[in-house]
């Protein structure tokens, strides 16, 4: 990568949204790690976020960097051979990673909901759509069956799915993938959550159905308030649909602030290369800039910055001492070139 390394950000940004007086969710130098023949994974290293109420948090990067294990981890979802090994898990000021089991439970599903990245395998084949809907109902709320069911239709109707009814008696694979997603949007908003945690919700959408499914659930969210943690690989996303976005790299948050400061103002040399990697329409054709090398192992710690060995901005100072997420240009980034 040479040259001018300042993006051209021509996607509209939203303007920031007020600060809200404290976070909902703040998790604090999370540590997961997995055992793997003999060896240890250290998949993600002292993540620290907040997730503010009634906002969306948009967690970018690319496969295996950790986003999903990081959100897994809020409802204790992390199974051997993985373990979370240290930090902290605040919710509404309860650490959950120190909760017994039994308040875990109580605060999964119901006041922090999930909807997972692929429909068709979290959904249970052997059961109609409206049953599993009713079961989460009658679980959350201790409706009786008629209730239930009542509910469920309704639920089916508010995300868009129509002829609700005859639906409500439908199995999994006879769905499309956009409404085998509003099903689980249906069963994660059947509680009406707090907290909504949507791990790569469009994958394997087309354009169209992304959208719809994407403004569904920001049309839901603004009308409950609710604060979503979104996780994703793609900037364009986040772009028209959060209000602050954090940025991993192999198991490390390297940047993160509001949409306007990263879109406008991006400095981890990880962030440049994300966005010069983007096309862009109006521009004349050029060939994309790509980030050289590959993504670290991470069967050992990094003694100094994870992205050291694919930086543009790379120093001996960097590879030195472990590096620190601090406060630069009024957000945080972990890089002492930015």
């Amino acid at each position: 990568m040479s040259g001018n390394h300042t993006p051209s950000t021509q996607a509209a940004v939203p303007p920031e949204r007020g600060k809200a007086e404290s976070p909902i969710l703040s998790v604090r130098n999370l540590r997961i790690e997995f055992e793997s023949t003999g060896a240890t994974v250290f998949a993600v290293r002292g993540v620290s976020f907040d997730l503010r109420k009634g906002k969306t948090l948009g967690m970018v990067g690319e496969s295996g960097c950790g986003k999903s294990v990081t959100a897994y981890s809020v409802l204790r979802l992390i199974q051997p051979p993985g373990k979370i090994t240290g930090g902290e898990i605040n919710y509404r000021g309860a650490d959950i990673l120190r909760m017994n089991p039994e308040d875990v439970r109580a605060i999964r599903g119901r006041e922090i909901a999930m909807i997972f990245q692929e429909p068709m395998i979290s959904l249970n084949p052997v059961f109609t759509i409206g049953f599993q809907i009713s079961e989460a109902v009658m679980l959350r709320h201790g409706k009786d069956k008629k209730e239930s069911r009542g509910i469920a239709v309704e639920m089916l109707t508010r995300v868009g799915i129509p002829d609700a009814e005859k639906r409500y008696r439908s199995y999994p694979h006879e769905l499309s993938g956009g409404m085998r997603q509003r099903v689980m949007i249906a069963i994660a908003l059947a509680a009406s959550p707090s907290i909504l945690i949507a791990d790569e919700p469009t994958t394997a959408l087309d354009v169209t159905i992304q959208a719809q499914i994407l403004d569904l659930l920001m049309n839901i969210q603004r009308e409950r308030d609710m604060s979503m943690l979104l996780i994703t690989h793609d900037l364009g996303i986040v772009a028209n649909t959060a209000d602050d976005i954090a940025i991993m790299y192999a198991g490390e948050i390297v940047e993160s602030g509001t949409v306007s400061q990263i879109f406008n103002a991006p400095m981890h040399p990880y962030t440049i290369g994300l966005f010069e990697a983007i096309p862009r329409i109006g521009e004349s054709a050029r060939r994309l800039r790509t980030i050289p090398g590959m993504v670290p192992s991470l069967t050992s710690e990094p003694q100094g910055c994870v992205f050291y060995p694919r930086c543009f901005r790379r120093a001996d100072e960097c590879r030195e001492n472990p590096i620190p997420l601090v406060e630069k240009n009024s957000h945080l980034v972990r890089c002492v070139r930015a």
